[in-house]
């Protein structure tokens, strides 16, 4: 993601992809927006590099500032812009609840969902719904716990929407195979990062392998499972932004290709044996 490599533009970012290999890009609106957005599509468009996943619409409850009306209509130019690009999902974080009541938030969430899940079907692109871990969220989204996520997958009933899972966030998550079985279905986009045991901010985040995750595992049980969806590092980290991008990038993919290859030997699945 080029969150990750927070400090580069956009120019930069796709320049330093190419360099190392990387196959697939993932984009940030942001850094769209900073270079002007056509200069981006057009430039984007004409490197060939296919897009995995963009980031971020929602804030459907007014907590990130806009209106509801607001926030449709800048999702639906999300939607514009990752169909020109030929992305294969649009991340949506719904918003924290705000002033609203639960069940009042919800249905205005899951109405919110499904009406650009409608028109995202008719341009071939997928939505990922971002859940986060109560700690951390902020004023992203009122969704902290992944099996209500699910529930709320259910309600939205669109083939096209599923389940972004945010390893920092839900780090538990990751040593429950029962619950990673739940999910499977939904799955689509597996956002990667590392982080201590200790981790006390949004910012204790680490490049994957740098931590104390068993992202190996993680990638196992998906390789497994036939997980045909995206993996996308995305890192907030101070120290990371730090460094310079090019050896972010090059680390990253160094860190990535150690743990595919530590899930695909992996013997005797750690996951299973927990189970």
């Amino acid at each position: 993601s080029p969150i990750t490599t927070y400090r580069s533009d956009l120019p930069d970012d796709l320049k330093l992809r190419e360099e190392a290999g990387i196959p697939m890009l993932s984009l940030w609106r942001r850094k769209l927006n900073d270079y002007g957005l056509e200069q981006s599509v057009e430039m984007i468009r004409e490197t060939g590099i296919p897009v995995s996943t963009m980031s971020f619409a929602g804030g459907f409850t007014g907590s990130l500032g806009m209106t509801f009306r607001e926030a449709m209509d800048d999702a639906y130019d999300a939607l514009f812009t990752a169909a020109a690009l030929q992305a294969r999902t649009l991340v949506i974080a719904p918003g924290g609840r705000g002033s609203y009541t639960e069940r009042h938030e919800r249905r205005l969430v899951a109405y919110a969902i499904r009406e650009v899940a409608t028109a995202a079907e008719e341009l071939g692109v997928q939505l990922a719904v971002h859940p986060m871990s109560a700690r951390f969220a902020g004023r992203w989204t009122s969704l902290h716990d992944l099996q209500d996520t699910v529930e709320l997958l259910g309600e939205v009933a669109k083939s096209n929407v599923g389940l972004l899972l945010d390893t920092f966030h839900f780090a538990p998550a990751l040593n429950d195979l029962t619950l990673l079985n739940l999910l499977l279905p939904y799955l689509s986009v597996v956002q990667l990062s590392d982080c201590p045991a200790n981790a006390t901010s949004e910012y204790d985040r680490s490049l994957p392998g740098d931590g104390e995750l068993p992202l190996a595992d993680l990638m196992a049980w998906l390789l497994d499972a036939g997980f045909d969806g995206d993996l996308d590092v995305q890192v907030w980290s101070e120290s990371v932004w730090n460094r310079s991008p090019k050896e972010v990038i090059q680390a990253t993919r160094e860190r990535m290709e150690l743990l595919m290859s530590q899930a695909i030997i992996a013997q005797n699945h750690p996951l299973a044996a927990r189970a």
